[in-house]
């Protein structure tokens, strides 16, 4: 039976599920409160020069390519890319920077130019972190998450030893210039915790960097926005702009509407694709997971 859905927020993750949802034919509507889509991934045109306000980096194009085959689309239908050669440098004060290229073979080189050895290190650390990239991104990450006995596979059983060391034990053990140090260090940031704390298992950030590259979508990371949205609207999503949802309604510990605007919406089922913090707000105290 077909459902009546609203989703509140309008960032990447709500946009995609938008799209799955009416792909299944749901009846979906996103609220976004703001005049413009997008959540953090924002955009700002001044003075003729157009600025993305939020995600900058492209990583993982197999991910975005994996979302719109599932519509039987490609990235190319909505945005084009470029691989950016060099990826990027890293400065390290004034005139100081480290410049990453766009393939491997010259990134071992310039490891192997600041610390004589850490070319074939950094070759074996790459490999054994493609391997983590392929059980992570291409098998766990596509789990419901309903369990944390979906993480226990034979692939992940055989890494174990890799949930008890950090990437920061990891790559001080192989590597002691300091600039190589904190370049295999940064990307785990993007998953907002620290080295010291991310299990050496997600060193599949580092194939992400160094093995896949990074990207950059003409006209900016927005148009990744604009290219959900459209095809969201082609699978029959509505989006309502200038929209703050006020509150979940609940009824019998189950979501049967939101408020917006001061209307009462009703609703099969709420999807949030806010901050977590911001959607407990929404709901009454009793409601709430944390208070």
């Amino acid at each position: 039976m077909n459902k009546n859905i609203k989703i509140i927020g309008s960032g990447f993750s709500a946009l995609a599920a938008s799209s799955y949802l009416a792909k299944l034919g749901n009846s979906v509507i996103i609220y976004e409160k703001n005049a413009t889509i997008g959540g953090r991934a924002r955009q700002l045109k001044r003075d003729g020069f157009t600025f993305d306000i939020g995600p900058s980096w492209y990583w993982m194009p197999d991910v975005f390519e994996k979302f719109f085959g599932d519509f039987n689309k490609k990235p190319s239908d909505y945005y084009g890319l470029t691989k950016l050669s060099p990826a990027y440098k890293v400065f390290f004060g004034i005139n100081e920077f480290v410049t990453i290229a766009d393939n491997l073979p010259e990134i071992v080189a310039t490891f192997e130019s600041l610390e004589k050895g850490s070319g074939p290190k950094l070759e074996s650390f790459i490999k054994e972190a493609q391997g983590n990239y392929d059980i992570a991104i291409k098998d766990l990450v596509y789990l419901p998450g309903e369990s944390p006995l979906e993480l226990i596979t034979i692939e992940t059983a055989a890494k174990v030893n890799q949930f008890f060391s950090n990437i920061s034990k990891d790559v001080r053990k192989k590597f002691k210039n300091k600039k190589l140090i904190q370049i295999l260090e940064f990307p785990v940031l993007f998953l907002g915790a620290k080295p010291s704390d991310t299990p050496s298992f997600y060193s599949f950030m580092n194939f992400a960097d160094f093995g896949l590259g990074t990207w950059q979508p003409t006209g900016g990371m927005y148009s990744v926005i604009l290219g959900m949205e459209k095809l969201a609207i082609e699978l029959g999503v509505k989006i309502v702009t200038n929209s703050p949802v006020d509150r979940i309604i609940v009824e019998n510990k189950k979501a049967v509407g939101i408020e917006v605007n001061g209307e009462i919406i009703p609703a099969d089922i709420v999807l949030s694709g806010a901050d977590y913090h911001h959607s407990e707000t929404l709901l009454e105290p009793q409601f709430r997971q944390y208070s």
